[in-house]
């Protein structure tokens, strides 16, 4: 290569097409997925998970990948409130780390969404005896796959709160073309809704054990606005097939609001996967609930990239393509409504209401 290409290429023009500094989130958004399936993929082919079920009169020795250890169960206590309803679950321990010399037992203590971590193991309560004498754990065995899950998931948090504050974006630009006063009644209708369904569909009192934590409140919270605003995109996509001379500006509008909504199912869904890591040791399960909640979420994320999917040339296309948008806005609600209703009524799993 003649010495002025090197030039060329260490001066980092070539670099420009690529927009580092104008697309910095929206890209650390796509490292942030990445190194999350990477984090999936690591538990899925390294990790081990299991459950072990203990008596108070025997020890039991769990022997993964060369890390032997065993386990004695202490006591175990179920724990009331005044109506005598179970609010928590307290097992106590004793374990003793073979690998290690001397040898030395340790004591642990686990409860409800309050795993138990001893030497790369997580144990989580999962089931009783019906004499108290006896107790299930899962366990899992995860020394790097849910670190870089958890890295991943920090990356997204970050990235999808930073995407909004970033300039010379296709969103900031849908924003200069909404009316500010527009935009913050649709925001308040929204947050008001969500706030209403939030206590509809929230259980009521005596809550399970494992219910019992403030993330709750706010994985259903943050679900209940993704849909609120989906339903406001699903009712702007029929008035923009119902009233062509606004369709182009409702599109926009339905453009706008789709960040909003997707990042807010994004965000509830891995909240809720955090969850789970707490109350059963892992942080994917494929229950239908979350299967279908991550295909909705994949199905709007292709929506939200329908500017740059779609390169219509002349008027007409561009018409063509206007409609089309608003269909999709319209049809796409139905998965929202089956991971709500259908999912839960027919399909059953953790998250079933029948």
């Amino acid at each position: 290569m003649p010495l002025w290409h090197l030039s060329t290429l260490f001066n980092m023009d070539w670099i420009r097409p690529f927009r580092v500094k104008k697309h910095l989130f929206t890209g650390l958004l796509h490292i942030a997925l990445a190194t999350i399936v990477v984090g999936a993929c690591v538990t899925h082919f390294f990790g081990v998970q299991g459950e072990i079920h203990l008596r108070a009169d025997q020890a039991q020795t769990l022997n993964v990948h060369h890390s032997p250890i065993s386990l004695f169960l202490w006591d175990f206590q179920v724990v009331q409130d005044k109506d005598g309803n179970p609010v928590d679950y307290i097992t106590e321990l004793r374990l003793l780390d073979r690998s290690r010399k001397p040898l030395t037992v340790e004591e642990g203590k686990l409860r409800m969404n309050k795993p138990l971590k001893f030497c790369n193991y997580r144990f989580c309560q999962s089931d009783y005896d019906s004499d108290q004498q006896g107790v299930v754990l899962t366990y899992n065995y995860d020394p790097w796959g849910i670190g870089i899950t958890y890295t991943g998931y920090a990356l997204l948090l970050v990235a999808m709160i930073a995407f909004f504050f970033q300039k010379q974006t296709y969103f900031r630009s849908l924003v200069k073309k909404q009316h500010s006063w527009l935009m913050v009644g649709l925001g308040i209708a929204a947050v008001v809704l969500a706030i209403v369904m939030t206590k509809v569909v929230t259980p009521k009192p005596p809550l399970q054990p494992v219910l019992q934590t403030p993330l709750l409140g706010i994985h259903v919270s943050v679900i209940m606005l993704a849909y609120t605003l989906f339903a406001v995109i699903m009712v702007n996509g029929i008035l923009g097939l119902c009233w062509a001379q606004k369709r182009e500006q409702l599109m926009h509008l339905s453009q706008l609001l789709l960040y909003p909504a997707l990042f807010c199912l994004t965000a509830g869904i891995f909240i809720g996967a955090v969850w789970a890591n707490m109350s059963w040791g892992r942080y994917w399960g494929w229950d239908p609930k979350e299967t279908w909640a991550l295909i909705t979420m994949l199905v709007y994320a292709l929506l939200l990239h329908f500017p740059w999917l779609i390169k219509a040339k002349g008027e007409s296309q561009k018409a063509k393509w206007r409609i089309i948008y608003h269909v999709c806005c319209v049809v796409d609600f139905a998965l929202v409504l089956f991971t709500y209703f259908g999912v839960s009524y027919l399909l059953g799993g953790l998250h079933s209401y029948a």
